[in-house]
């Protein structure tokens, strides 16, 4: 996926820093145009999560489980974000765009569009309590013990932290 990087307004936070869903928060109440994107080590490897943000609303999202290479996008990457987002520890960047470079992201990327845009009122309901393991494992509906998995095999070779 093509996101520009356009301005950095915030690069690796961690988490134990600033808490991600309240930047989330603070960047729909201010209208802010780009994107949060977050990196963890959750439960099915590297997880990476993006939220784009046009003004006061989510327009779009993408969840990527590096590790197995398996992407989600739209409403399914959103709930697996904010998930992500719940984690102990993880960072973060937050990226400035113009509302043309937004606008292009969706038009040359569709799939990533939310069916409804989601503001501040429907971040409360959607916000997971804690970050959830099950839940990843379920939505990516994969064993994420295989032994047969790029990871499992470097980690078996002594290069597991590459």
């Amino acid at each position: 996926m093509n996101i520009p990087v356009g301005k950095i307004e915030e690069q690796h936070v961690k988490f134990s820093e600033k808490e991600p869903f309240s930047r989330v928060r603070a960047l729909l109440q201010s209208g802010f145009d780009g994107y949060l994107v977050a990196t963890v080590e959750g439960v099915s490897g590297l997880e990476e999560g993006l939220v784009l943000l046009r003004g006061n609303e989510i327009v779009g999202s993408v969840f990527d489980a590096l590790r197995i290479n398996k992407q989600f996008y739209g409403a399914s990457a959103l709930r697996l974000v904010f998930n992500l987002l719940k984690s102990k520890r993880g960072i973060f960047d937050i990226n400035a765009l113009s509302r043309q470079q937004i606008d292009l992201i969706i038009a040359f990327n569709e799939k990533i569009r939310l069916p409804k845009p989601v503001g501040q009122g429907m971040l409360s309901k959607l916000e997971p309590t804690a970050y959830s393991p099950d839940f990843v494992s379920t939505e990516l509906a994969v064993d994420l013990d295989a032994s047969d998995s790029r990871y499992n095999l470097l980690k078996k070779l002594g290069l597991g932290s590459i």
